[in-house]
């Protein structure tokens, strides 16, 4: 073998391992000089440092030297630790990054908000430059942006943005008193965000008819007739807007998932049509009318968390529910209908005053159907034989459920066992409540902070 055969052989040997080890590399927290280490690594195709302790020269810019680093298709600078708290200039003057396609710039803190020559990254088609104060004056040349994410940057209008022809992704959220006038003109876009943007009115997006995700969370909306003409969405969350009227959502029967939390609803009669809805999020409407919602039959989670509930019988009708979330509300007893709903995996029911859950023993997923956080596991139902151990186990539980239950079952007695004069009821309460602890010491059954407080509350007030 010649040198020249051999050398030719180290040559593409150490070139193959180059790539090899490049493709792996972690700087886990280490201490680096960009110019001088990471742009010799010519195979690298993804970059991240958003976790290290970058050294930063006195002029407080990032350089990555031209003609390198080629093959990089992903660059991550994300809340990069600048040492001495320097804040990052990103120069992409030298950059030929002819391959990149994901720049993450999340909160670098850039100094003038310039982002210049992007035309130079000709196949890059996601941009995050998020909670930086951006200026867009150069955004419209990078014509093959797919996702753009803007959130938190101070955006004063999207007149740059309107000449994004292949657009499809646009967060915009915390961006507030921003001058919409020129967004229709993206009419590409299937999935826009402006939570948060102090928004009166949605009259911008209705010309967006290919929008299938839209987020107006968190905004000043009252009305929101536009949104009623955007027929495509499957995805919609209005949560937070205060007395809004949602007349409009009768229209949109392509609906798949629906938040509107914290709403102040209290009538929900422009749900009806919604048919193809299967997340309905109704968190914190407080005294809402929630008949309307039995004829969403392909409902899967339902959110009705806090929403001043007294009973469910109305949802019998959900049979494909899988979640339910009935969590904080006055409900007191759990209707049989709920056996119905075979599908259902979940049901929250944390701080009602429901105690009994013996309707739900008929349930054809009883004996996995988890219940405020807990499994309720048939051990019998395994393929192996329990141990005496696993036994014990769940005949204990029985027993802690049963004498809760039990003690339960004597205070709503005496209380509204109105014949006895109170006195004696208080007296026969006591008494009663005083012989199941005792008793349910005795098999050594700890019971709850909560039963221990109604009894001492009776001890100290009794009945007014």
């Amino acid at each position: 073998m010649t040198e020249q055969n051999e050398n030719s052989l180290n040559k593409e040997y150490d070139e193959y391992m180059t790539r090899r080890y490049e493709s792996k590399i972690i700087y886990g927290n280490l201490k680096i000089v960009i110019d001088q280490e990471v742009t010799n690594l010519r195979f690298l195709e993804k970059l991240d440092i958003s976790t290290l302790n970058l050294y930063i020269s006195s002029d407080t810019s990032v350089w990555l030297r031209s003609n390198t680093l080629k093959k990089l298709t992903v660059l991550n600078y994300m809340d990069s630790d600048a040492e001495q708290q320097n804040r990052l200039n990103l120069n992409v003057d030298n950059l030929e990054l002819e391959n990149l396609e994901v720049l993450d710039l999340e909160d670098i803190k850039l100094v003038n908000g310039q982002l210049y020559n992007l035309a130079k990254f000709k196949k890059l088609h996601t941009l995050n430059a998020s909670k930086n104060k951006v200026d867009l004056t150069h955004i419209h040349v990078v014509t093959s942006l797919t996702s753009l994410d803007m959130q938190g940057c101070g955006l004063m209008n999207v007149d740059q943005i309107s000449s994004l022809i292949n657009l499809k992704e646009l967060n915009l959220s915390l961006n507030r008193d921003m001058d919409l006038s020129q967004l229709w003109q993206v009419r590409s876009l299937t999935k826009l965000s402006m939570a948060s943007c102090g928004l009166k009115n949605t009259d911008q997006i209705e010309r967006l008819i290919n929008l299938e995700f839209l987020n107006l969370a968190s905004n000043q909306l009252f009305t929101i007739n536009s949104v009623g003409l955007l027929v495509n969405l499957k995805e919609l969350n209005i949560s937070f807007n205060k007395q809004i009227d949602i007349t409009p959502l009768k229209y949109l029967t392509g609906l798949i998932k629906l938040n509107m939390s914290c709403c102040e609803l209290i009538q929900v009669s422009a749900l009806k049509p919604l048919i193809n809805l299967q997340t309905l999020d109704l968190y914190a409407n407080h005294y809402i009318n929630v008949s309307e919602l039995q004829y969403l039959k392909n409902l899967k989670y339902l959110n009705l968390y806090n929403c001043d509930l007294v009973s469910i019988y109305v949802l019998r009708p959900l049979v494909n529910l899988k979640e339910l979330d009935i969590a904080h509300n006055n409900i007191l007893y759990l209707d049989e209908n709920l056996n119905e709903m075979k599908k259902l995996k979940t049901l929250r029911v944390e701080t009602n005053p429901v105690s009994d859950f013996s309707s739900l023993e008929k349930h054809p997923n009883y004996n996995n159907l988890e219940i405020n956080s807990q499994k309720y596991i048939n051990i019998f139902n395994q393929t192996e034989e329990p141990s005496k151990n696993e036994v014990r186990k769940a005949q204990q539980l029985k027993h802690i459920e049963r004498h809760n239950l039990q003690l339960k079952e004597i205070i709503l007695k005496q209380i509204q066992n109105q014949h006895k004069s109170l006195q004696t009821a208080l007296d026969n309460l006591k008494q009663e409540i005083i012989a199941t602890i005792n008793n349910t010491r005795q098999r050594q059954i700890q019971f709850t902070a909560k039963i221990v407080h109604i009894f001492q509350y009776f001890n100290q007030v009794g009945f007014e």
